[in-house]
């Protein structure tokens, strides 16, 4: 499981650096770096040197690359004294403050063989694996006989296809070298390749044969940049917390704001209601005051053997149906009365058996007076 651990971060380590993400962080870390004072520009570099290491038949080379170029340091020839040649290295890495570098050892490109080809894009989570069971389909060797890694070059999603560059090289050779580099405090932390346009940037050593060089410094800056983050994630959470904490505190004062906006509009509606009870008998009084002044007028001219059955009083007519001992009389009586005009009947009359009076139907408009006496009380009810 640690080691499908491991080939998982590895994975996304090289998906990371070959994809479109790691380009754009490259590219953009490299325009913030342009963008950098001078003095700056020069400690970063300064900070991401790494020892270089190329291994003769008769001499070491030791070398110092910063990003930029390569210097070399210094050449130490084979068989000479061990301690005195250990001694040599630790002032010289000592001096030009190596000793917590990563080092490097430099292959001539004529020992690395370079191999472009395909695999299915599936084999990419494990393409290390892969490539060990395939090394005889595309080398000369076995993966046991060699140390090799990859590039990946693209990524064919149509065609489903993984585009890659494989380097491989012997492992006895390499495996000499490092023996003879241990002596001397120059152990690898990784075999990369020298080509004629420069460094490969790659490693072809295995995990378990990596020298580990731990970088104080670099550890220090480290625990400084994530106790940075840490202080700025806090203050963000602090800043969300503090933003949260006063919207609750708008929110629960604009809902007391309507609690109290909603007591003053029940209050009001109250009043209202108050107010429209209140004046409801006086609107009524306003509205129908006309119907009493009429109905005092019929009562006033209406004899005494007359009496009504059914009465329909409105502000611009009368109707009214009984009985009385002349009913033909009823006519003039009311035209008379300053409250109607134009009475008539709306049908013949008829005698009553029972009563012997006769039956009448009559229909009067009321006048000008009686009208403007039913809309002024409605105006002052106003």
């Amino acid at each position: 499981m640690a080691i499908a651990l491991k080939n998982t971060i590895r994975n996304f380590k090289n998906r990371l650096e070959t994809g479109q993400v790691g380009q754009f962080f490259r590219w953009w870390g490299g325009e913030l770096g342009n963008a950098l004072p001078e003095r700056l520009r020069a400690q970063l570099q300064y900070a991401r040197r790494r020892l270089l290491i190329q291994d003769y038949e008769d001499e070491i080379s030791i070398s110092v690359e910063d990003g930029v170029a390569v210097q070399s340091l210094d050449t130490f020839s084979r068989g000479g004294d061990t301690q005195l040649q250990q001694q040599q290295v630790r002032e010289l890495l000592q001096q030009h403050e190596l000793t917590q570098v990563s080092r490097d050892l430099l292959l001539p490109e004529d020992q690395v063989l370079r191999i472009k080809s395909v695999l299915p894009l599936a084999t990419e989570s494990n393409l290390r694996q892969a490539l060990s069971y395939e090394m005889d389909k595309h080398t000369p060797f076995q993966a046991a006989e060699v140390f090799f890694t990859c590039r990946v070059l693209q990524r064919d999603r149509e065609a489903n296809h993984l585009h890659f560059e494989l380097f491989v090289t012997p492992r006895e050779p390499v495996e000499k070298m490092i023996e003879r580099l241990k002596p001397l405090g120059l152990a690898p932390t990784g075999v990369d390749i020298m080509m004629d346009e420069g460094l490969g940037g790659i490693n072809l050593l295995p995990e378990g044969l990596q020298a580990r060089v731990v970088n104080e410094r670099t550890r220090v800056n480290w625990l400084v940049a994530g106790a940075a983050v840490l202080l700025l994630v806090f203050v963000m959470a602090q800043s969300l917390w503090l933003r949260q904490h006063q919207v609750n505190e708008v929110t629960r004062a604009i809902e007391d704001v309507r609690a109290e906006a909603q007591s003053v509009q029940q209050i009001r509606k109250q009043i209202e209601d108050a107010g429209e009870a209140a004046s409801f008998l006086q609107v009524r009084k306003a509205d129908n005051g006309y119907k009493v002044a009429m109905l005092a007028e019929l009562t006033r001219v209406l004899p005494d053997d007359t009496y009504l059955d059914r009465l329909s009083l409105h502000a611009q007519n009368l109707q009214i149906q009984g009985k009385s001992n002349n009913a033909q009389k009823l006519i003039e009586l009311i035209n008379d009365s300053g409250f109607f005009n134009a009475a008539s009947f709306r049908g013949p009359t008829r005698a009553d058996n029972r009563s012997d009076k006769e039956i009448f139907d009559l229909n009067a408009n009321t006048t000008t007076g009686v009208r403007s006496a039913a809309v002024t009380p409605a105006k002052d009810a106003g």
